[in-house]
């Protein structure tokens, strides 16, 4: 049976927020199971950090290839493609022998992942416009914040009653229903590109030659190092700082991601009421507020549990608004722009990974100033640009 965005649009959105799960899904089940990673091979935290690490950059190099394939071969083929690659390489995450053959294989499940990512944004800009597009956005963002909060919950009782490897098997299993629903999924392209596969790579210069796309992009983009820095900091910050039990830990984690598909949810109404670009600007000073009060984190973990649910409503919030805004200012080659959003974020958020897990002297406070010089920095660029910007979509 053929999804129909028409008669079926609950389920449509449902089912283009199950794919857009898939990155968070193989990246929070496991937090928690890092330290016992390394444990099990007796290596470092910081080389079982790796499978965390080279996953975003597998994942953030891949989603340029995967979106520009999408524009040339079709959605449906290149999310097939990429669904596949995940499945298999999570069952081999699970039978790995050791730390070598567990990085390979998560760099495998990353570069996998990166098909639905990508395609996810650029079945919304091929199937909505104006304000349906904003709300598709806002609608799969709240479905996809149900993952973070899930997920930890799910890895740490698989922790308490099996091992880590059953984590990985499930990750397979759970995107290998996704898979079978894709299978029926109709195709949303309308116009392919005819650009000879070698010279597909090319077509990026389109982007970068849209001055406003690309300030808006690398702009609002920016607020995705804290964020994602968090997921890599969080483990260290709950666990290994304050002696949280893994359970506290996947608690906690999930509550900022309730924070943040609360913010999601808002962010239509938020717009509705300010406008696009008052409503952006709104979300950065929350973003601001929030990276302040990090500042107190080092006294106790509530005052660090406290101002990223903050941080994280902000940025839930002003995803919605500033990632179809900043879609609406691309007229042709959308799987492409939509995959360098995503690239963009997700590479910096791995650098930022590697950045805050570092061995410093006074983590928290690195933390927290990362945090707190990245919004400050946000707000002076949307400042810069936005009045270049057109508010409609």
């Amino acid at each position: 049976m053929k999804l129909n965005i028409e008669k079926h649009k609950a389920l449509y959105v449902i089912f283009l927020a199950m794919l857009a799960a898939t990155p968070p899904l193989s990246t929070d089940m496991y937090l928690a199971a890092i330290p016992q990673i390394a444990a099990t091979w007796n290596v470092g935290k910081d080389l079982a950090n790796l499978t965390l690490v080279l996953w975003f950059a597998a994942f953030s190099f891949s989603i340029l290839i995967a979106g520009s394939l999408s524009d040339k071969y079709g959605r449906k083929s290149i999310l097939i493609v990429g669904l596949i690659i995940f499945v298999c390489s999570s069952f081999l995450c699970a039978i790995s022998q050791n730390i070598t053959q567990l990085i390979l294989f998560r760099i495998f499940q990353g570069a996998g992942a990166a098909a639905p990512s990508a395609i996810v944004m650029a079945i919304i800009r091929d199937r909505f416009s104006g304000n349906e597009r904003q709300q598709a956005i806002a609608y799969v963002m709240t479905i996809v914040a149900i993952a973070p909060m899930v997920a930890p919950l799910i890895g740490a009782l698989l922790l308490e009653w099996f091992s880590w490897r059953f984590i990985f098997l499930l990750q397979g299993s759970m995107v290998l229903f996704t898979l079978l629903i894709a299978l029926s999924f109709t195709e949303t392209i309308q116009e392919k590109l005819t650009t000879p596969l070698l010279h597909l790579v090319t077509r990026y210069r389109v982007h970068f030659r849209n001055r406003e796309f690309i300030f808006a992009s690398l702009g609002m983009g920016l607020l995705s190092l804290p964020f994602y820095g968090f997921i890599a900091f969080s483990p260290i910050y709950y666990i290994s700082l304050f002696g949280l039990s893994e359970k506290m830990f996947s608690l906690f984690f999930g509550l900022n991601a309730l924070s943040s598909m609360g913010g999601a949810y808002m962010a239509t109404k938020i717009a509705t009421r300010f406008g696009d670009k008052k409503a952006i600007t709104l979300t950065i000073c929350g973003c601001i507020l929030a990276a302040t009060g990090l500042l107190l984190a080092t006294q106790h973990y509530l005052f660090f549990l406290l101002f990223m649910a903050l941080f994280s409503f902000s940025i839930g919030c002003s995803r919605p608004i500033s990632g179809a805004l900043i879609l609406g200012l691309v007229k042709t080659d959308v799987g492409s722009a939509s995959s360098f959003l995503i690239f963009y974020q997700f590479i910096s958020g791995a650098l930022c990974m590697a950045f805050v897990t570092y061995r410093w002297t006074h983590p928290v406070l690195v933390y927290a100033l990362l945090t707190l010089v990245t919004s400050l920095l946000v707000l002076l660029i949307w400042k810069a640009i936005e009045n270049r910007i057109e508010p409609t979509l």
